[in-house]
């Protein structure tokens, strides 16, 4: 062993892993940028980490790796594993083992040369170095996590760990000069610990933790013909929550928060204090005479027992969306909103107005000035509102939605914060005006049509089940109505009665 190498791996987490980690437990030529990030942060001295991935996408491994470097560094240091099932906390500690003693005859020399640190051969579940530091791991029981003093503390699939023991396990480093606590888990949907995992991750730069989250598509190692093959197949048979979880690395739906707060306030930029008329990141605003500087869109939700919102905005050459214009007033008046389109659409060239279903007189009367509208119907089937949250959401995660943080978007942004799901799962009504005309302006740049990847898609029935009349051969009818659309079966009479009737 090379003994320059081996003081340089003690400061150089990356030097640590190139010469000292085979490539079969990890390869840094394949890991995420994220995966770089949560290194890196801990080489600099970051204390508190939370990390939230898809299965199979190298965390355990990842923190495995990390906690055998911190007591090689300082081999002082006590490093202890909880997790929601002994199971679990036995692999992220065979990792270790593995690191620390390996088994193989090719790596025999590895061994060699860290059994030099170590007090004999790992035990069956604690790796004693000859310093006094440790890396131990226990099933999750109040009495073994009561015991110890730590330094670090992992807590390997947050989200299935009983909150009891998080309850009893978490003071285990405060007593430590160097404290360090690593949360990592997939966000499965359900279970006892979920609500905490995604409130922390929410709230994690409040609470001084690092977050660090990566997706499917940022291994290439999850990119290979089997794993998308694989992928593919779970369609068919795992819920939708468990395949943006479990496959894709995302948050499921729940009751509570629909958007995480992270990403709102990420969404929200202050405008540049010295460079007036901008934002900070040098994206052109001014409130009094807004310029739109690419495809211009507009949306309305129509206040029947709320305001009326206008929403305004556009998509630039760097592929940002840049809402530029809140309006909210009350009342539904046809002409007045409507003259208000017009004027905008002329002045900002708006290509299309995206406006809540339910305002049928007050859309017409956009239409009738020969402006282009496209109805959102909140209820439906595959393009209502949780098709507009999920596309939504997928732009907010690529950091694509500009809003400026000023006055005028603070009632938005509040109620983007504030807005929660029911115990139903379903969005709760009320209080969402503003949210609901950003969604049907955003639901206006679907990704599909701008080169990304395809972005939230809702889980649809399969060809069969979702046929027309007109294509069923097995059902084909002679008579008047094999044409019609299935969503306008059996509403005859409502949709041929003339307008006057009520």
């Amino acid at each position: 062993m090379n003994e320059g190498v081996w003081e340089k791996s003690l400061d150089n987490i990356f030097t640590f892993i190139e010469h000292y980690i085979p490539n079969h437990l990890f390869d840094l030529d394949l890991a995420a940028p994220q995966q770089k990030a949560l290194l890196q942060g801990v080489q600099d001295g970051k204390r508190y980490f939370v990390i939230c991935a898809p299965r199979k996408s190298g965390k355990t491994i990842l923190v495995a790796i990390i906690a055998c470097w911190l007591v090689l560094r300082n081999q002082k240091f006590r490093f202890f594993i909880v997790s929601g099932s002994q199971n679990q906390a036995e692999w992220l500690y065979k990792y270790c083992s593995e690191i620390l003693w390996p088994s193989t005859p090719e790596r025999r020399e590895f061994r060699e040369f860290f059994s030099q640190f170590l007090k004999g051969e790992p035990k069956k579940s604690v790796i004693d170095l000859l310093e006094g530091g440790w890396i131990r791991y226990s099933a999750a029981s109040k009495k073994q996590v009561n015991a110890p003093t730590a330094d670090g503390l992992g807590m390997d699939e947050y989200v299935l760990i009983p909150k009891d023991i998080v309850q009893q396990a978490w003071p285990m480093v405060r007593g430590s000069e160097t404290p360090m606590r690593f949360l990592l888990s997939t966000a499965t949907p359900g279970q006892e610990n979920t609500d905490s995992f995604l409130d922390i991750l929410d709230e994690a730069e409040r609470i001084g933790f690092e977050k660090f989250e990566w997706t499917d598509t940022d291994c290439p190692f999850l990119q290979t013909e089997n794993a998308r093959q694989d992928a593919l197949i779970a369609e068919s048979f795992l819920t939708e929550d468990m395949i943006i979880t479990q496959y894709k690395g995302g948050v499921p739906r729940r009751a509570g928060r629909v958007f995480p707060r992270t990403l709102v306030r990420r969404m929200f930029v202050k405008p540049d204090p010295d460079n007036p008329g901008y934002l900070l990141g040098g994206i052109p605003y001014d409130p009094k005479n807004p310029v739109f500087q690419g495809e211009s869109k507009g949306s309305f939700d129509w206040g029947f027992d709320h305001e009326t919102v206008m929403l305004e905005g556009y998509r630039n050459l760097d592929h940002k969306i840049i809402i530029m214009k809140m309006v909210c007033g009350n009342g539904t008046s046809a002409e007045d909103w409507g003259e208000r389109a017009l004027t905008d659409t002329v002045e900002h060239n708006i290509e299309e107005w995206l406006c809540d279903s339910a305002g049928a007189f007050q859309n017409r009367a956009l239409q009738d000035r020969g402006l282009k509208v496209t109805r959102r119907v909140f209820g439906h089937l595959y393009r209502g509102k949780e098709w507009m949250i999920g596309l939504a959401y997928d732009w907010m995660q690529k950091t694509i939605i500009i809003v400026p943080d000023t006055p005028e978007f603070q009632p938005l942004k509040k109620q983007l914060e504030s807005y929660r799901r029911g115990q139903d799962g379903k969005p709760k009504k009320g209080n969402d005006d503003k949210v609901d005309s950003f969604l049907c302006l955003i639901s206006g740049w679907d990704p599909r049509f701008y080169n990304e990847s395809e972005g939230y898609r809702q889980k649809i029935p399969a060809p069969e089940a979702r046929r027309n009349v007109s294509e069923n051969w097995k059902s084909f009818s002679t008579g008047d109505k094999p044409w019609m659309p299935d969503e306008w079966r059996g509403r005859e009479e409502e949709l041929t009665r003339q307008p006057w009737k009520r």
